[in-house]
């Protein structure tokens, strides 16, 4: 698909550069409205919603956040801890959003599955649908994301 020009310019944002050293498209060879879209279904067929996810994301962050570095319990499925970097990155997409430079680890105790994430991708899922491109550092795989949030419910 064809972008328009605002996102060909939030696209050249993502690259390596002064935002983050590596960039937020990875290897990624799609352009971003394609990458957006193709997430977008993905959620929607596994039964959720962008905002359901940084919400339960959000949730687990604070409860982290709260362990000021240790881990943890949050519900009966998960362990939580965060660890605080300090500084704020702004988002990619030119919106005059800052996100604090943290990082949120959850363990899923029944599974053993981890999973990585930061407070700049809970905003980029939540307001713009945008997971990160494939092969980036933080690229969040929205199906595997559902799964892992939503442990209580099959969803597909």
């Amino acid at each position: 698909m064809k972008q328009d020009p605002d996102m060909v310019k939030i696209q050249n944002n993502m690259q390596p550069g002064s935002l983050s050293a590596e960039g937020f498209l990875g290897d990624d060879d799609r352009n971003l409205t394609d990458i957006i879209n193709e997430d977008d279904q993905i959620v929607k067929r596994h039964g959720s919603s962008h905002q359901e996810i940084a919400s339960r994301l959000r949730e687990m962050t604070g409860a982290a956040a709260a362990g000021l570095g240790r881990p943890v319990n949050f519900g009966d499925d998960f362990i939580v801890s965060s660890e605080d970097h300090r500084g704020r990155i702004p988002c990619p997409f030119r919106d005059r959003f800052y996100a604090d430079k943290r990082n949120t680890i959850a363990e899923n105790r029944r599974t053993g599955k981890r999973l990585l994430w930061t407070d700049l991708n809970i905003h980029m899922i939540e307001v713009h649908g945008f997971y990160e491109g494939r092969g980036s550092s933080f690229r969040l795989e929205p199906a595997e994301l559902v799964d892992f949030l939503f442990p209580e419910s099959r969803r597909f």
